[in-house]
């Protein structure tokens, strides 16, 4: 084989390597964007005594909670829903006691609250970001 020839076949290695260094530090930043968004910033945000009746109450978070507590200070049962835009089965929360969701990760936007028809309960949350 002619000297012509194999020079033709070969292929530099300098673009392909720029070419594999970006897409690593592309990677890298993924990363560290996730790492950043699953470390909490130990900031809890107690909410006022929410009044909860049977019509659909909504309490968004400023930032995205990594985790909620809801105590029922009733007099009656309260369902919750986290994240409104997902459709998962309500979780009641009997008078007295206390729900704590926690999800690891900054990705609680906002609580639904509402009691059966004609009930009502005082409701105190607490958002921990």
């Amino acid at each position: 084989m002619s000297k012509s020839r194999e020079l033709q076949k070969r292929v530099e290695g300098g673009p392909l390597q720029i070419a594999l260094l970006d897409e690593i530090a592309e990677r890298l930043l993924a990363i560290q964007k996730y790492l950043e968004e699953s470390r909490p910033e130990g900031i809890t945000e107690p909410i006022e005594p929410v009044l909860v009746t049977d019509e659909y109450r909504v309490v968004r978070a400023l930032k995205p909670w990594f985790s909620v507590i809801i105590i029922n200070d009733g007099p009656d049962d309260v369902f919750v829903i986290v994240n409104s835009d997902r459709s998962y089965d309500p979780h009641r929360v009997p008078v007295n006691e206390v729900y704590n969701i926690d999800m690891k990760r900054g990705i609680i936007r906002d609580v639904v609250l509402w009691c059966e028809k004609d009930k009502k309960a005082s409701v105190r949350i607490v958002g921990v970001r």
